[in-house]
């Protein structure tokens, strides 16, 4: 499983002190093997609430004081919209798949719940016991609500909210605060019971009035109202209510249609379904039609805005789309449609123009990185990533360092795209913090992930290959072949403050040196190195790992590391 690690998100809520809310979280483990790690919640709430840090799925844990199956845990946290996810162990692997009904929305398949300073006016959240990967708690249904405010004039800095009479107490709006989705689309999802019809609205504020006197609810239009409200009925199944324009009975917008196409005919391999998942459908599987020349087509009646998707090759085989066709910020595919103009997008799949390129042969490649500066796990080190069967964490493959000379390696006949995408890890593969974090696109040998993150790139020829060895968590290349300039030794190395490169050089070679960072970023160049011991002042540099380049006039290149305090 691919993990997927998202950055924290807040919104801002017009409020005029810090106020802190106490937040419950359940989660209903009947019917669930409860690992022996405990059942854990990780989310964007954790640093607010006086824990180590974000998004870690081992520090919160909910304990089942009671005995009845439904785990708790009790947080204070500042008003704000935060997401969370339930995890039945103190690990990813144990983290819960979140109905698409459930998800914040827009790509992001978080759970999420809002609070404001009337929660802390009145008790705090008690968010609601819901199933472990369901979206509702035992003998309830989901409704999930959803509005366009983007005729409104403004969207009220307290919030939009729904209120109805499925709220306890009835048509409470303050009870009931949307999230933003995206845009000017704001959801909220309520537990019901069912076979039943609610009535509701949609508030443009938190009160039915405002401090003026006007009123903040929406005017239903008769031809989508009962008895002034709108309503929707219940049956066994969740439901999710179509995005409707705020005080209308349609969307804001007029859908425009979006056709989908993809070309498998470069592909290695072809499964029997083909996918195309993005942030028009929660990212879940929606099967493309097999057009039976090779190509795949999806249509869809999408509102205008921007989307992000990405085509699957089966279930688990999502595409590596090349850094050329990637969204800003992303590592999808990006389409903007417009209102009433029909939208017609193809390619190939894992490429970026509509014309098939045929891949390269399949060949081994031999991934080498340097361990010299790291302590290296008891665990090992492996390699991951688009190529690995199956893809990234779960076929994550072993390195070794036979000769025992810092430097770890594996090779691994890679097929398929040209463009591959990969990093190592230091230790057990699906634990997030023994990934290399390096921002390898600012070293030039990587792009964003679209998570926040980055991975190594490189394409590759159809034959076999031997890739240079880099430093873990760096772009830098290393040199496995002695410059011709004699003996030469850094000290003091650590730095701190001043150290000296003293070079034998008895060819009398020209010498300059160049001295870069972990991410490959330059920091300074063009140093020349005129006598055997010269001086390297470290004082403005950062604490870490430095690389110093020594290049001579004929272009051989020896690096050598520095590490500054």
């Amino acid at each position: 499983m691919k993990k997927v690690y998202l950055m924290a998100f807040a919104m801002a809520f017009g409020i005029t002190s810090i106020a802190q809310v106490d937040v419950t979280f359940q989660v209903d483990m009947n019917g669930e093997t409860v690992s022996e790690n405990g059942v854990h919640v990780a989310g964007n709430w954790q640093d607010e609430a006086g824990f180590p840090e974000e998004w870690n799925p081992g520090s919160s844990e909910l304990t089942d004081g009671d005995g009845d199956g439904i785990y708790e845990l009790s947080v204070t946290v500042p008003p704000g919209m935060y997401e969370y996810k339930f995890v039945n162990d103190n690990d990813w692997p144990g983290v819960e798949g979140v109905p698409v009904l459930n998800q914040k929305g827009g790509g992001n398949d978080n759970r999420v719940f809002v609070v404001s300073q009337w929660h802390a006016d009145n008790g705090g959240l008690t968010l609601p016991a819901v199933q472990f990967g369901g979206s509702a708690p035992e003998g309830q249904v989901a409704v999930r609500f959803v509005v366009d405010l983007a005729n409104e004039e403004e969207v009220n800095p307290l919030g939009v909210h729904v209120a109805g009479d499925f709220s306890d107490p009835v048509w409470t709006p303050q009870l009931s605060k949307a999230w933003q989705v995206e845009n000017n689309v704001y959801a909220f999802v309520a537990n019901v019971n069912p076979d039943q019809t609610y009535s509701y609205k949609f508030i443009n504020g938190d009160f039915w009035t405002n401090d003026d006197g006007e009123e903040q609810g929406e005017v239903v239009p008769d031809d989508c109202a009962t008895d002034g409200n709108r309503a929707v009925e219940v049956v066994s199944e969740d439901v999710v209510i179509a995005n409707t324009c705020f005080s209308a009975c349609g969307p804001c917008a007029i859908p425009s249609e979006v056709t989908l196409t993809v070309d498998m005919s470069a592909a290695q391999t072809v499964e029997e379904n083909i996918f195309c998942a993005g942030s028009f459908n929660g990212y879940s599987d929606e099967p493309m039609t097999d057009n039976g020349d090779g190509t795949y087509t999806i249509v869809l009646s999408l509102a205008p805005g921007e989307y992000f998707f990405k085509f699957k090759n089966g279930p688990d085989g999502w595409e590596n789309v090349p850094p050329a066709c990637q969204g800003e910020g992303t590592a999808d595919r990006v389409i903007t449609v417009v209102e009433e103009q029909p939208l017609s997008f193809t390619s190939c799949f894992e490429q970026c123009s509509e014309e098939c390129t045929l891949n390269p042969d399949p060949a081994n490649i031999t991934f080498r990185v340097d361990m010299n500066e790291e302590t290296v796990s008891a665990e090992g080190v492996y390699i991951m990533g688009s190529f690995t069967s199956p893809a990234w964490q779960d076929g994550a493959v072993e390195m070794t360092d036979a000769d025992s000379d810092g430097i770890y390696e594996t090779t691994i006949e890679v097929g398929g795209s040209a463009d591959i995408q990969y990093k190592f890890t230091n230790g057990d593969p699906n634990v997030s913090e023994n990934e290399e974090s390096g921002d390898f696109q600012a070293g030039g040998c990587g792009a964003p992930n679209g998570i926040g993150g980055f991975n190594r790139t490189h394409t590759r020829s159809g034959e076999d290959e031997v890739l240079p060895a880099v430093a873990f968590n760096s772009c830098q290349t290393l040199s496995l072949e002695e410059l011709e300039v004699g003996e030469v030794s850094i000290f003091p190395n650590p730095s701190d403050g001043m150290s000296f490169i003293r070079i034998e050089n008895p060819r009398g070679y020209t010498l300059r040196m160049n001295i870069v960072d972990i991410t490959g970023k330059l920091v300074r160049e063009n140093v020349i190195l005129n006598s055997t011991q010269n001086e390297i002042n470290t004082s403005n540099l950062n604490a870490g790992l430095y690389f110093l380049n020594v290049v001579n006039e004929k272009s051989e290149r020896g690096v050598y590391k520095l590490m500054v305090k």
